[in-house]
């Protein structure tokens, strides 16, 4: 009985165990772009488009703008994928991928929108 008992509280903790790290892994903050230079891996940066130079390919898909982070810093992003609709209104942008030399190549694209519930 004691067999058992030890075996399921061994399985328990591994699985605890890989949960736990699963979960930190999945955490993703909010770097600057001088914080992304550093990292290693995705990332996760938040600012506000810069000017109206957003550009958009529609044969290759390829969506190409300025960045300005939230410590002030622009970089040139790089999105492979469908343009939002509200892309150009949006209070601020969320950009997922990595820094490849002076361009930031972004796997995902999250656009914060003003509440239309706002008062103007």
């Amino acid at each position: 009985m004691k067999y058992k008992v030890i075996i399921g509280l061994i399985a328990i903790t591994v699985f605890a165990a890989f949960a736990f790290h699963s979960f930190r892994l999945a955490l993703n903050p909010y770097v600057t772009f001088a914080e992304a230079a550093n990292a290693t891996g995705s990332v996760q940066v938040s600012g506000r488009l810069v000017g109206e130079e957003a550009s958009y390919d529609l044969k290759s898909g390829a969506l190409a703008f300025y960045l300005e982070d939230e410590a002030g810093a622009r970089m040139p992003v790089r999105y492979q994928g469908a343009k939002p609709g509200n892309f150009e209104h949006a209070d601020s942008i969320v950009i997922i991928g990595s820094l490849e030399g002076d361009i930031f190549k972004a796997e995902r694209l999250l656009v914060k929108c003003p509440s239309k519930y706002e008062e103007e």
